[in-house]
């Protein structure tokens, strides 16, 4: 039986152990601690959808340090987060 080890999104983590296997996040940064990882996990209030109350949350931290908001991990929640967040809206982390 040949097992098939799964890495699809290429960040060198096994989907198995992928805390956000669709997209690459090789640090699994996961500033809040639910599991998913901050590049897949715009749900802010962690509610279980990505709407427009996290996106109150998120122009509430624009501009800032906010390590939940910060979705691609590069100190600050800027633009580059933004389009982050619009990716994500409507869904579910993950």
């Amino acid at each position: 039986v040949l097992f098939v080890v799964q890495d699809s999104d290429g960040d060198g983590v096994n989907d198995d152990e992928d805390n956000c296997s669709q997209a690459a996040n090789a640090n699994q940064r996961d500033s809040n601690g639910d599991g998913f990882g901050n590049v897949c996990d715009a749900d802010l209030n962690n509610d279980g959808i990505v709407n427009q109350a996290d996106a109150g949350l998120f122009r509430s931290a624009f501009g800032s340090t906010n390590a939940d908001a910060d979705f691609n991990g590069d100190g600050s929640v800027n633009q580059l987060d933004a389009v982050i967040f619009r990716a994500r809206l409507g869904k579910a982390p993950g």
